[in-house]
């Protein structure tokens, strides 16, 4: 069986970031293997989670999961959106690692699965 990759998505302060790091290297200097899952993309506000993560594109995501690595304008005409916002919402979140780009200029969805921290008592300044 093979396994689900996650990302885990979130609201993170500089400081707790920082925690993290050092824990994490403290982990790997005990021979320990890193925490599930490895892979983290964290916001400092809420806003800008919610920005990159909004409804349409949560959607885009989902849809170029299902279809595979397809181009701008095949998933624009999949979407049944206008190019040019498809364009901007993919090279936004290929910007911040949701979606990679293949050699033949492509686009992909390398998670099964996007999981998400959001703390009710934000202390991420």
């Amino acid at each position: 069986m093979t396994k689900k990759r996650q990302i885990l998505v979130g609201v993170q302060s500089g400081r707790e970031a920082a925690e993290d790091a050092i824990q994490a290297w403290e982990r790997a200097e005990q021979g320990l293997p890193p925490e599930e899952p490895i892979d983290r993309l964290f916001f400092a506000e809420m806003a800008t989670l919610f920005k990159y993560l909004s409804p349409r594109r949560v959607e885009l995501l989902q849809k170029l999961r299902e279809i595979g690595p397809v181009n701008i304008r095949q998933l624009a005409m999949t979407l049944e959106r206008d190019y040019k916002n498809v364009y901007t919402d993919v090279s936004d979140l290929v910007h911040v690692g949701l979606i990679e780009e293949t050699r033949d200029r492509r686009f992909v969805v390398p998670w099964d699965e996007i999981a998400a921290k959001l703390p009710l008592l934000a202390q991420a300044k």
